[in-house]
């Protein structure tokens, strides 16, 4: 079982501190109590520091807003990402007739067609599908 579960589970707990004994038992409480209160003093920092930051957001929005620039103005002077380019399709490698008969071609790229690959697994090569 995984400690969570042990640590919620009450009978988990009562077997434990059978096993361990009072002595040990009151120890384990000890330093489990010291983590927990380490665990809210982390959380309460963290709280308090996005709270900061809130506030600052709003202190800048109020001073933008107080100088006449809007927020869009701000995001469309931020550097424009570059627009992608489409791929030039990859001319074809291969030429190899298909299961109906027809004959496809294939630019090397991908999962290799199936008739390719039954003949490569007969003991052809790939250059023999070569154009």
């Amino acid at each position: 079982m995984s400690l969570a579960k042990n640590l919620n589970n009450l009978r988990s707990l009562r077997a434990a501190v059978n096993e361990l004994g009072l002595e040990q038992a009151e120890q384990a409480l000890e330093k489990l109590q010291q983590v927990i209160t380490e665990k809210r003093e982390a959380e309460a920092e963290m709280i308090a520091q996005e709270k900061a930051r809130q506030e600052l957001i709003a202190k800048y929005k109020e001073e933008l807003k107080a100088q006449g620039i809007s927020l869009n103005e701000l995001v469309l002077d931020a550097e424009p990402k570059k627009e992608r380019k489409p791929r030039q399709p990859l001319p074809p490698k291969y030429k190899y007739v298909d299961e109906n008969g027809e004959t496809k071609t294939w630019t090397g790229q991908g999962r290799t067609p199936r008739a390719i690959q039954n003949a490569l697994n007969a003991g052809k090569t790939l250059a023999s599908f070569a154009i």
